[in-house]
Protein backbone atom coordinates (compact mmCIF):
# COMPACT_ATOMS: atom_id res chain seq x y z
CA UNK A 1 0.00 0.00 0.00
CA UNK A 2 2.91 2.52 1.18
CA UNK A 3 4.38 1.37 -2.18
CA UNK A 4 1.16 2.20 -4.45
CA UNK A 5 0.67 5.43 -2.76
CA UNK A 6 4.17 6.66 -3.47
CA UNK A 7 3.86 5.72 -7.23
CA UNK A 8 0.66 7.28 -7.21
CA UNK A 9 2.20 10.56 -6.05
CA UNK A 10 5.23 10.37 -8.33
CA UNK A 11 3.25 9.46 -11.16
CA UNK A 12 0.77 12.64 -10.14
CA UNK A 13 3.66 15.04 -9.79
CA UNK A 14 5.24 13.71 -13.06
CA UNK A 15 1.99 14.09 -15.82
CA UNK A 16 0.67 17.40 -14.11
CA UNK A 17 3.67 19.60 -13.28
CA UNK A 18 1.77 22.95 -14.06
CA UNK A 19 -1.06 22.17 -11.08
CA UNK A 20 1.93 21.13 -8.92
CA UNK A 21 3.60 23.94 -9.63
CA UNK A 22 0.34 26.09 -8.62
CA UNK A 23 -0.28 24.37 -5.47
CA UNK A 24 3.17 25.00 -4.49
CA UNK A 25 2.62 28.85 -5.18
CA UNK A 26 -0.54 28.39 -3.38
CA UNK A 27 0.73 26.48 -0.10
CA UNK A 28 3.48 28.95 0.23
CA UNK A 29 1.28 31.87 -0.42
CA UNK A 30 -1.28 30.65 2.32
CA UNK A 31 1.61 30.09 4.81
CA UNK A 32 3.27 33.56 4.19
CA UNK A 33 -0.24 35.22 4.23
CA UNK A 34 -2.64 33.61 6.96
CA UNK A 35 -0.95 30.68 8.89
CA UNK A 36 3.11 32.03 9.63
CA UNK A 37 1.87 35.56 10.74
CA UNK A 38 -0.45 34.11 13.09
CA UNK A 39 1.02 31.09 14.50
CA UNK A 40 4.98 32.08 14.63
CA UNK A 41 4.51 34.36 17.52
CA UNK A 42 3.27 31.52 19.37
CA UNK A 43 5.32 28.87 18.73
CA UNK A 44 8.44 31.03 19.65
CA UNK A 45 6.43 32.21 23.05
CA UNK A 46 5.34 28.23 23.59
CA UNK A 47 8.59 26.87 23.28
CA UNK A 48 10.57 29.90 25.54
CA UNK A 49 7.66 29.12 28.20
CA UNK A 50 8.70 25.52 28.27
CA UNK A 51 11.81 26.53 28.66
CA UNK A 52 11.72 28.71 31.15
CA UNK A 53 9.52 26.72 34.07
CA UNK A 54 6.66 28.17 32.62
CA UNK A 55 4.49 24.52 32.54
CA UNK A 56 5.61 24.44 36.15
CA UNK A 57 4.03 27.70 37.40
CA UNK A 58 1.04 26.97 35.88
CA UNK A 59 0.42 23.94 36.45
CA UNK A 60 0.49 25.24 40.67
CA UNK A 61 -2.50 27.20 39.22
CA UNK A 62 -4.30 24.37 37.36
CA UNK A 63 -3.14 21.06 39.23
CA UNK A 64 -6.73 20.56 40.81
CA UNK A 65 -8.86 20.81 37.41
CA UNK A 66 -6.10 18.73 35.74
CA UNK A 67 -6.04 16.00 38.43
CA UNK A 68 -9.90 15.86 39.17
CA UNK A 69 -11.32 16.42 36.13
CA UNK A 70 -8.38 14.61 33.47
CA UNK A 71 -6.16 12.44 35.40
CA UNK A 72 -3.47 14.09 34.51
CA UNK A 73 0.20 15.75 35.89
CA UNK A 74 0.42 20.10 36.69
CA UNK A 75 3.02 19.76 34.62
CA UNK A 76 0.42 19.02 31.59
CA UNK A 77 -1.09 22.86 31.94
CA UNK A 78 1.22 24.62 29.58
CA UNK A 79 0.28 22.68 26.89
CA UNK A 80 -3.40 22.49 27.23
CA UNK A 81 -3.61 26.46 27.97
CA UNK A 82 -1.33 26.83 24.92
CA UNK A 83 -3.26 24.30 22.92
CA UNK A 84 -6.44 26.17 23.39
CA UNK A 85 -5.46 29.62 22.59
CA UNK A 86 -2.23 29.19 20.90
CA UNK A 87 -3.71 27.69 17.34
CA UNK A 88 -2.56 24.43 15.21
CA UNK A 89 0.06 23.01 16.34
CA UNK A 90 1.05 24.89 19.25
CA UNK A 91 -0.47 22.25 21.72
CA UNK A 92 1.65 19.27 19.73
CA UNK A 93 4.68 21.47 20.07
CA UNK A 94 4.39 22.18 23.70
CA UNK A 95 3.37 18.51 25.04
CA UNK A 96 6.43 17.41 22.47
CA UNK A 97 8.72 20.09 24.47
CA UNK A 98 7.53 19.47 27.53
CA UNK A 99 7.86 15.49 27.09
CA UNK A 100 11.82 15.71 25.67
CA UNK A 101 12.08 17.59 28.71
CA UNK A 102 10.82 14.63 30.80
CA UNK A 103 8.29 17.10 32.41
CA UNK A 104 5.42 14.81 30.97
CA UNK A 105 5.46 10.77 30.53
CA UNK A 106 4.49 9.38 27.14
CA UNK A 107 1.25 8.36 28.32
CA UNK A 108 0.33 11.57 29.78
CA UNK A 109 1.93 13.69 27.11
CA UNK A 110 -0.32 11.68 24.12
CA UNK A 111 -3.57 11.95 26.98
CA UNK A 112 -2.95 15.93 26.59
CA UNK A 113 -2.26 16.07 22.83
CA UNK A 114 -5.44 14.50 22.30
CA UNK A 115 -7.31 17.50 23.24
CA UNK A 116 -5.14 20.49 23.10
CA UNK A 117 -4.83 21.23 19.57
CA UNK A 118 -7.49 24.05 18.72
CA UNK A 119 -8.05 27.28 16.54
CA UNK A 120 -6.59 30.05 18.03
CA UNK A 121 -8.87 32.78 18.75
CA UNK A 122 -7.83 35.22 15.66
CA UNK A 123 -8.11 32.42 12.85
CA UNK A 124 -11.97 32.01 14.01
CA UNK A 125 -12.91 35.25 14.84
CA UNK A 126 -10.89 36.84 11.54
CA UNK A 127 -10.83 34.48 8.87
CA UNK A 128 -13.79 32.33 10.29
CA UNK A 129 -15.86 35.13 11.32
CA UNK A 130 -15.48 37.76 9.50
CA UNK A 131 -14.03 35.82 6.14
CA UNK A 132 -16.38 33.22 5.63
CA UNK A 133 -19.42 34.60 8.04
CA UNK A 134 -19.54 38.61 7.60
CA UNK A 135 -19.43 38.59 11.88
CA UNK A 136 -16.99 38.76 14.40
CA UNK A 137 -19.85 37.87 16.99
CA UNK A 138 -20.28 34.57 14.76
CA UNK A 139 -16.47 33.99 15.36
CA UNK A 140 -16.05 34.48 18.65
CA UNK A 141 -18.92 32.16 19.45
CA UNK A 142 -17.72 29.55 17.45
CA UNK A 143 -14.34 29.83 18.80
CA UNK A 144 -15.87 29.32 22.53
CA UNK A 145 -18.01 26.27 21.61
CA UNK A 146 -14.44 25.27 19.77
CA UNK A 147 -12.78 25.31 23.30
CA UNK A 148 -15.79 23.72 25.28
CA UNK A 149 -16.18 20.97 22.91
CA UNK A 150 -12.12 20.49 22.94
CA UNK A 151 -12.52 20.25 26.61
CA UNK A 152 -15.72 17.81 26.58
CA UNK A 153 -13.49 15.55 24.03
CA UNK A 154 -10.89 15.61 26.75
CA UNK A 155 -13.13 13.80 29.27
CA UNK A 156 -13.42 11.19 27.52
CA UNK A 157 -10.18 10.77 25.28
CA UNK A 158 -7.79 12.11 27.34
CA UNK A 159 -9.26 10.88 31.23
CA UNK A 160 -7.44 7.60 32.16
CA UNK A 161 -10.23 5.48 33.94
CA UNK A 162 -8.15 3.17 35.33
CA UNK A 163 -5.36 5.83 36.77
CA UNK A 164 -5.94 7.88 40.00
CA UNK A 165 -5.66 11.25 40.01
CA UNK A 166 -2.29 12.40 41.09
CA UNK A 167 -1.90 12.85 44.50
CA UNK A 168 -1.02 17.14 44.41
CA UNK A 169 1.10 17.14 47.23
CA UNK A 170 3.30 14.36 45.50
CA UNK A 171 2.87 15.60 41.79
CA UNK A 172 5.83 15.18 39.63
CA UNK A 173 7.19 18.60 38.77
CA UNK A 174 9.88 19.23 36.26
CA UNK A 175 13.29 19.83 36.81
CA UNK A 176 14.26 23.60 37.13
CA UNK A 177 15.78 24.81 33.71
CA UNK A 178 19.48 24.98 33.71
CA UNK A 179 20.00 27.48 31.12
CA UNK A 180 20.28 31.03 31.27
CA UNK A 181 17.36 33.22 29.83
CA UNK A 182 19.86 34.24 26.84
CA UNK A 183 20.48 30.34 25.80
CA UNK A 184 16.81 29.42 26.17
CA UNK A 185 15.79 32.39 23.83
CA UNK A 186 18.15 31.09 21.22
CA UNK A 187 17.19 27.53 21.66
CA UNK A 188 13.45 28.51 21.57
CA UNK A 189 13.92 30.41 18.43
CA UNK A 190 15.14 27.59 16.31
CA UNK A 191 12.77 25.48 18.16
CA UNK A 192 10.07 28.03 16.52
CA UNK A 193 11.58 28.13 13.12
CA UNK A 194 11.69 24.69 12.91
CA UNK A 195 8.29 24.00 13.69
CA UNK A 196 7.28 27.21 10.99
CA UNK A 197 9.50 24.96 8.67
CA UNK A 198 7.23 22.05 9.40
CA UNK A 199 3.77 23.84 9.34
CA UNK A 200 4.90 25.58 5.49
CA UNK A 201 5.94 22.36 4.42
CA UNK A 202 2.37 20.47 5.01
CA UNK A 203 0.50 23.04 4.14
CA UNK A 204 2.55 23.43 0.72
CA UNK A 205 1.97 19.56 0.28
CA UNK A 206 -1.49 19.30 1.03
CA UNK A 207 -1.82 22.20 -1.35
CA UNK A 208 -0.48 20.06 -3.99
CA UNK A 209 -2.79 17.64 -3.66
CA UNK A 210 -5.54 19.63 -3.49
CA UNK A 211 -4.76 21.30 -6.65
CA UNK A 212 -4.65 17.81 -8.00
CA UNK A 213 -7.69 15.86 -6.94
CA UNK A 214 -9.95 19.84 -8.09
CA UNK A 215 -11.09 18.30 -10.63
CA UNK A 216 -12.39 15.29 -9.06
CA UNK A 217 -13.67 17.54 -5.97
CA UNK A 218 -15.58 20.23 -8.31
CA UNK A 219 -17.80 17.06 -9.57
CA UNK A 220 -18.48 15.66 -6.40
CA UNK A 221 -21.69 16.64 -4.54
CA UNK A 222 -20.53 18.83 -1.03
CA UNK A 223 -16.41 18.80 -2.67
CA UNK A 224 -16.22 22.07 -0.59
CA UNK A 225 -16.29 19.93 2.78
CA UNK A 226 -14.25 17.22 1.32
CA UNK A 227 -11.79 19.83 0.45
CA UNK A 228 -11.83 20.59 4.48
CA UNK A 229 -11.15 17.54 5.50
CA UNK A 230 -7.86 17.77 3.35
CA UNK A 231 -7.09 21.40 4.22
CA UNK A 232 -8.98 23.75 7.00
CA UNK A 233 -8.28 26.87 5.40
CA UNK A 234 -9.64 25.91 2.29
CA UNK A 235 -12.11 24.06 3.21
CA UNK A 236 -13.55 26.94 5.26
CA UNK A 237 -13.13 29.24 1.82
CA UNK A 238 -15.54 27.07 0.22
CA UNK A 239 -18.41 26.76 2.36
CA UNK A 240 -19.88 29.78 0.70
CA UNK A 241 -20.63 27.70 -2.39
CA UNK A 242 -22.56 24.68 -0.02
CA UNK A 243 -26.19 24.89 -0.79
CA UNK A 244 -27.08 24.88 3.19
CA UNK A 245 -28.93 27.20 5.16
CA UNK A 246 -26.42 29.79 7.70
CA UNK A 247 -27.54 27.04 10.26
CA UNK A 248 -26.45 24.29 8.23
CA UNK A 249 -22.77 25.91 7.36
CA UNK A 250 -21.92 27.35 11.05
CA UNK A 251 -22.46 23.48 11.88
CA UNK A 252 -20.37 22.51 9.26
CA UNK A 253 -17.66 24.86 9.46
CA UNK A 254 -17.80 23.80 13.31
CA UNK A 255 -16.86 20.54 12.70
CA UNK A 256 -14.44 21.45 10.50
CA UNK A 257 -12.92 23.65 12.75
CA UNK A 258 -12.62 20.86 15.57
CA UNK A 259 -11.44 17.84 12.82
CA UNK A 260 -9.10 20.46 12.09
CA UNK A 261 -8.36 18.89 8.77
CA UNK A 262 -5.54 16.12 7.77
CA UNK A 263 -2.89 18.77 6.95
CA UNK A 264 -3.11 19.93 10.72
CA UNK A 265 -3.08 16.26 11.92
CA UNK A 266 -0.15 15.13 10.04
CA UNK A 267 1.89 18.76 10.97
CA UNK A 268 0.73 16.97 14.43
CA UNK A 269 1.82 13.86 13.77
CA UNK A 270 5.95 15.28 12.59
CA UNK A 271 6.09 17.52 15.35
CA UNK A 272 5.47 13.90 17.94
CA UNK A 273 7.94 11.86 15.78
CA UNK A 274 11.24 13.40 17.24
CA UNK A 275 10.32 12.98 20.68
CA UNK A 276 8.46 9.65 19.88
CA UNK A 277 5.22 11.07 21.42
CA UNK A 278 2.12 8.52 20.78
CA UNK A 279 -0.53 9.06 18.44
CA UNK A 280 -2.86 6.65 18.48
CA UNK A 281 -6.18 7.08 18.72
CA UNK A 282 -5.56 10.82 17.49
CA UNK A 283 -7.60 10.96 15.24
CA UNK A 284 -10.66 9.37 16.51
CA UNK A 285 -9.96 12.49 19.09
CA UNK A 286 -10.55 14.72 16.13
CA UNK A 287 -13.12 13.26 14.99
CA UNK A 288 -15.05 13.46 18.47
CA UNK A 289 -13.92 16.93 18.62
CA UNK A 290 -15.73 17.88 15.63
CA UNK A 291 -18.96 16.00 16.11
CA UNK A 292 -19.43 17.88 20.18
CA UNK A 293 -18.45 21.21 17.95
CA UNK A 294 -20.92 20.27 15.21
CA UNK A 295 -23.92 19.47 17.97
CA UNK A 296 -23.55 22.53 20.07
CA UNK A 297 -23.07 24.95 17.35
CA UNK A 298 -26.82 23.17 15.88
CA UNK A 299 -28.09 23.61 19.42
CA UNK A 300 -26.80 27.11 19.85
CA UNK A 301 -28.49 27.82 16.58
CA UNK A 302 -31.56 26.26 17.11
CA UNK A 303 -32.13 28.08 20.15
CA UNK A 304 -30.63 31.16 19.90
CA UNK A 305 -30.15 32.59 16.28
CA UNK A 306 -29.20 36.03 16.91
CA UNK A 307 -26.03 34.61 19.12
CA UNK A 308 -24.85 33.65 15.52
CA UNK A 309 -25.95 35.98 13.48
CA UNK A 310 -24.52 35.47 9.65
CA UNK A 311 -23.95 38.28 7.34
CA UNK A 312 -22.74 36.68 4.46
CA UNK A 313 -25.85 35.29 1.71
CA UNK A 314 -27.03 32.41 2.07
CA UNK A 315 -27.51 29.62 -0.45
CA UNK A 316 -30.63 28.73 -2.49
CA UNK A 317 -31.82 25.83 -1.27
CA UNK A 318 -31.32 25.52 2.28
CA UNK A 319 -30.48 21.71 3.70
CA UNK A 320 -31.25 20.48 7.04
CA UNK A 321 -28.34 20.31 9.05
CA UNK A 322 -29.48 19.07 12.85
CA UNK A 323 -29.92 15.38 11.69
CA UNK A 324 -26.63 15.42 9.79
CA UNK A 325 -24.70 16.49 12.98
CA UNK A 326 -26.23 14.00 14.93
CA UNK A 327 -24.83 11.51 12.25
CA UNK A 328 -21.45 13.14 12.93
CA UNK A 329 -21.85 12.87 16.48
CA UNK A 330 -22.85 8.86 16.66
CA UNK A 331 -19.76 8.36 14.09
CA UNK A 332 -17.64 9.96 16.24
CA UNK A 333 -18.45 8.11 18.98
CA UNK A 334 -18.82 5.15 17.96
CA UNK A 335 -15.10 5.59 15.89
CA UNK A 336 -13.84 6.37 19.48
CA UNK A 337 -15.29 3.52 21.28
CA UNK A 338 -13.58 1.32 18.81
CA UNK A 339 -10.71 3.00 18.61
CA UNK A 340 -10.07 3.62 22.51
CA UNK A 341 -9.11 0.17 23.80
CA UNK A 342 -6.20 -0.15 20.97
CA UNK A 343 -5.27 3.49 21.34
CA UNK A 344 -4.88 2.69 25.20
CA UNK A 345 -3.06 -0.18 24.14
CA UNK A 346 -0.91 1.03 22.08
CA UNK A 347 0.58 3.97 24.92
Amino acid sequence: MKLFLSLALFAAFLLCPAASAEGVREGLSLAAREALPALFPFFLAGALLVRTGFAEALGRLLARPLARLYHLPPAAAGAVVLGLTGGYPVGAATAAGLLGQGALSRADAARVNSFCNCASPGFCIGLVGLGVFGSARTGAVLYGIHVLSALLAGLLTARDGDAPAPPLENAPRPAAPREGFAAAFCAAVQQAAATALTVTAFLTVFSILLRLLAPVLARIPYGAALTGLIELTNGLDGLAQLPLSAGGRLTLASFLLGFGGLAVQFQVRALAAPQDLPMAGFTAAKLLHGALAALLTALAFRFSPSALTVFAPAAPAPLPYHAAAAALVALAVLFVIGGGKKAKNKI
